[in-house]
């Protein structure tokens, strides 16, 4: 087979991953953290926050008691915060390429906002403006 003809079909044959975030995604601050509520205990780092969503990393503690529903986020760092902000889980799994000294487990979960009102909207504006560093750069390859 001509090797232009088999690069094609190779090509065609791939998976394409299309990057279907409307909001660009920024990393966010040190000292930015994400909180669930309100039956859980998640709390972690954000890693990365849109207008439409964010990914967080936690602790992972393993409470069986965490089967009631997860009906908001809350996020602060110093001197802002903005709460309830309705959410659904986009994705949640463990992190595996980090160095572990403990038994505990990290995991990182990505979050969509959902419903948010003109206020809600508002201050998760105002609260990006001053807690992200950069333009996280689009990889469909990293979940």
């Amino acid at each position: 087979m001509h090797w232009c003809l088999q690069r094609n079909l190779n090509m065609a044959t791939r998976k394409r991953t299309v990057e279907r975030r409307k909001n660009k995604r920024y990393r966010a601050k040190e000292g930015a953290y994400a909180a669930i509520s309100p039956h859980s205990r998640k709390l972690g780092q954000i890693v990365d926050i849109s207008m439409g969503g964010l990914a967080f990393k936690y602790i992972d503690n393993n409470d069986e008691r965490e089967d009631k529903p997860e009906r908001s986020i809350f996020l602060s760092s110093l001197g802002y915060y903005v709460g309830e902000l309705p959410f659904k889980t986009i994705e949640d799994y463990e992190i595996t390429n980090y160095p572990s000294f403990s038994s505990m487990k990290l995991r990182k979960r990505r979050v969509k906002f959902t419903e948010l009102t003109f206020k809600q909207l508002f201050d998760l504006d105002f609260y990006l403006r001053n807690n992200v560093i950069e333009t996280v750069e689009s990889n469909p390859q990293t979940p």
